[in-house]
């Protein structure tokens, strides 16, 4: 954890920000207002309140792929495996594991834990929940990492076998998912018991989520309740914290609000991370079907200037799918340039010049209604529109924005991955046999080296092996331009005065929050 520092303020001059200027002095303003003003408490509904920007669309760990789900996830369940510090799989709800030949893997169970309902975790649970998964009972996008396993059961207890079909070297980190007892039923609306740090007692739709501590945890949780306030608006967000009313806020914030609250003595902790944010292509509609069309709309971006002036450099320029932190990563694949006369030459080139008026094309980019987002989305417009391609911005409810995009209606997206890990994430992004609800390939990519590469990455169990072979992968990507990779946002954590210090993982992921408590010898809250 490092503290912020603190980015010097301008005004931007160029990149078609200037859209957004007067939102920008809009917020400065209302947070000036909010920092002198005197406002009043609400009753606290736990004793952490953590402002957020969604709700959950699903809360089994099975099937939901959204970040407010994953959210959660982290909060009720546990897998067996979890990512370690330098994003090697370690033992979760495992105590041990063996592999007693290329093809056949034997976990132990953890001794003496406990679901949320007090039931003894056995192998059989494990068992169930990664073959509701395998064979499609449960639709998740978790099946591809499954698909590769002929047949798991449970040996006893405690003694968990899984036969693959193939060697599968990521194997162990696709064994990460959220156990759920033998004999839970498909995604539901009430969330199946878990191993996690706490239970969800409580959802008001649209406002709360209340949990309180699972008493079977090990270890327990710091807090006894938790609540995750559900604050769309990301201005409101800020000044809930201000008010009192929200003690923490990660990764939610307007990006020009974190610098005027760590003026006021907040606690920021801000570190590198390994999210992923991109604009995505329908690469099964033309003219976006050609890599071309695509690499010259991504030279037509200046990332540079949006990341500076938009988000305050509270990120990296991002080269793609994997950040720098990932072992796999391969340093010699360069960012696109900006470049419009470059990006202009290349739609020429594709038989797209200009019209009357001085049209290209038009297209359609759908995003949700965070301000930041539609922010961004108007950058982009306006500089699109200097090459000739005029963008329709839809700026939709999550539940339909998400769903549209799962179903592949959009010309352009744009979202974040997160909890990037192994590298075979390529393949649940970019195979051709991975569009969704199988896997993750919203765009409809398709290109038959990937196919092959991805497929050997997954199989081969040498590490040095490996990464070579990804290498191959990610400059494949970079050449066809499914995504405009933009950038690796930082983690950045802002929490009231009193609250101990804590550290973000590089995943940005909310099993921290069980490790977070009040330091009441320094005030602690109030």
């Amino acid at each position: 954890m490092r503290l912020l520092s603190l980015a010097k303020k301008g005004s931007p001059s160029k990149g078609g920000l200037r859209a957004f200027s007067a939102c920008t002095l809009a917020l400065a303003a209302l947070l000036a207002l909010a920092f002198s003003a005197s406002c009043s408490r609400a009753p606290r509904k736990a004793e952490l309140i953590v402002g957020v920007e969604e709700e959950p669309i699903s809360v089994d760990p099975r099937a939901g792929s959204d970040q407010a789900s994953d959210r959660l996830f982290k909060l009720l369940y546990r897998g067996l495996f979890k990512p370690g510090p330098n994003l090697e799989p370690e033992p979760d709800l495992a105590s041990s594991w063996e592999q007693a030949s290329p093809l056949v893997y034997r976990v132990r169970v953890a001794p003496g834990v406990r679901f949320s309902n007090g039931k003894p975790l056995t192998a059989r649970d494990a068992a169930f929940t990664i073959e509701s998964i395998r064979s499609g009972t449960v639709p998740s996008y978790r099946k591809g990492d499954m698909e590769r396993i002929a047949s798991v059961a449970a040996l006893s207890n405690d003694i968990l076998e899984i036969r693959l079909n193939e060697p599968f070297a990521p194997i162990l980190l696709a064994l990460d998912a959220g156990i759920v007892p033998e004999g839970t039923p498909p995604d539901s609306a009430v969330p199946p018991p878990g191993c996690g740090a706490y239970v969800l007692k409580e959802r008001v739709p649209g406002q709360w989520l209340l949990f309180e501590a699972n008493p079977f945890a090990m270890p327990a949780p710091k807090c006894s309740t938790i609540a995750f306030k559900v604050i769309p608006d990301p201005v409101v967000r800020a000044l809930e914290l201000k008010r009192g009313s929200v003690d923490l806020v990660v990764n939610d914030l307007p990006p020009d609000s974190v610098a005027a609250f760590a003026k006021k003595g907040y606690t920021v902790a801000r570190s590198n991370g390994t999210n992923y944010a991109y604009l995505g292509f329908n690469c099964a509609k033309p003219p976006l079907d050609r890599a071309g069309v695509r690499r010259a709309l991504a030279m037509a971006i200046d990332r540079d200037s949006i990341l500076k002036w938009l988000y305050h450099d509270l990120g990296r320029p991002a080269s793609g799918l994997l950040s720098p932190e990932n072992w796999a990563f391969n340093p010699a694949v360069a960012s696109i340039p900006f470049d419009p006369s470059r990006a202009e030459a290349l739609l020429d080139a594709s038989g797209l010049k200009k019209g009357t008026g001085g049209t290209r094309l038009r297209l359609t980019y759908k995003t949700s209604q965070n301000k930041v987002s539609r922010q961004l989305a108007v950058a982009i417009q306006g500089q699109l529109a200097r090459v000739g391609v005029i963008i329709e911005i839809q700026s939709l409810e999550w539940g339909t924005f998400y769903g549209d995009v799962l179903e592949g209606r959009f010309d352009i997206y744009g979202l974040t991955w997160v909890g990037i890990m192994d590298p075979d994430a390529f393949r649940l992004r970019f195979a051709s046999n991975a569009f969704p609800p199988d896997g993750l390939n919203r765009g409809r990519y398709s290109n038959q080296s990937v196919d092959r590469l991805v497929e050997a990455g997954a199989a081969e169990p040498d590490p040095a092996k490996r990464r070579a072979i990804y290498a191959e992968v990610q400059s494949l990507i970079a050449a066809d331009v499914p995504y405009v990779s933009l950038w690796w946002p930082d983690n950045v954590a802002v929490a009231k005065p009193g609250l101990a210090p804590f550290v973000i993982p590089p995943d940005g992921s909310f099993a921290f929050l069980a490790s977070v408590g009040w330091n009441f010898s320094q005030g602690g809250r109030d």
